[in-house]
């Protein structure tokens, strides 16, 4: 017997209810961050970087079966799955933190035609590095983990309270932030929103006890 498809509502429902999850774990990351706990602050605020990713892929995935696709909850779960995927899909600002002495100080500094050519390659790289290396920078803020020896830095243990400094736990939270703070517009301005994606808006408007999202 064939699995059972899912229908554009199941996934409005979804998409709508990882947007109000992001909102949730941003408001929880910042009660850490104001009380100094920067390590969990941080990976809270990664984790809202995936829920955000997960509003977009089943916006996506609504879209697609609206159209005539069928799809199943495994092919649901296998679009969501994949916590870097997520992460790139929830990405939409990119703090750049860049020293004189680094290479991208050093770009913006001597901004030439060719500098600006390479500073949207870089950028572009970075888009592409970032999602990544957030999801093994949240896991190094939640576990204690051993660092191997590599010849000839000696061994040692990862300690979350010591790899998430308060900027970087700032950056990162000002990011998912401004990233649900888009979203969260959309959502709550329907009307302003509507011609974008009629179909969509249409549902979230009809839908009488759709969730409520925590304020930007």
């Amino acid at each position: 017997m064939p699995a059972a498809s899912v229908t554009p509502r199941y996934l409005l429902e979804g998409a709508a209810y990882a947007l109000e999850q992001c909102g949730l774990l941003l408001r929880d990351a910042n009660v850490l961050y104001r009380n100094g706990s920067y390590a969990s602050a941080f990976a809270l605020a990664s984790l809202a970087h995936e829920e955000l990713g997960q509003w977009k892929i089943l916006r996506k995935l609504r879209t697609e079966v609206f159209s005539g696709k069928r799809l199943t909850i495994k092919d649901v779960q296998d679009a969501c799955g994949d916590h870097v995927h997520k992460q790139r899909a929830g990405a939409v600002s990119t703090t750049i933190m860049a020293d004189t002495d680094s290479q991208l100080g050093k770009l913006i500094q001597t901004f030439t035609a060719t500098a600006r050519e390479q500073l949207e390659k870089l950028r572009r790289q970075m888009e592409r590095r970032i999602p990544s290396e957030r999801h093994k920078q949240r896991m190094s803020a939640l576990y204690v983990d051993p660092v191997p020896y590599v010849d000839p830095v000696p061994g040692g243990w990862n300690r979350p309270v010591e790899k998430i400094t308060q900027a970087i736990a700032y950056n990162d939270l000002q990011e998912a932030a401004n990233d649900y703070r888009g979203q969260y517009d959309r959502y709550t301005n329907l009307e302003t929103h509507k011609p974008d994606d009629p179909d969509f808006y249409s549902a979230l408007e009809q839908w009488t006890g759709r969730p409520t999202l925590p304020p930007t």
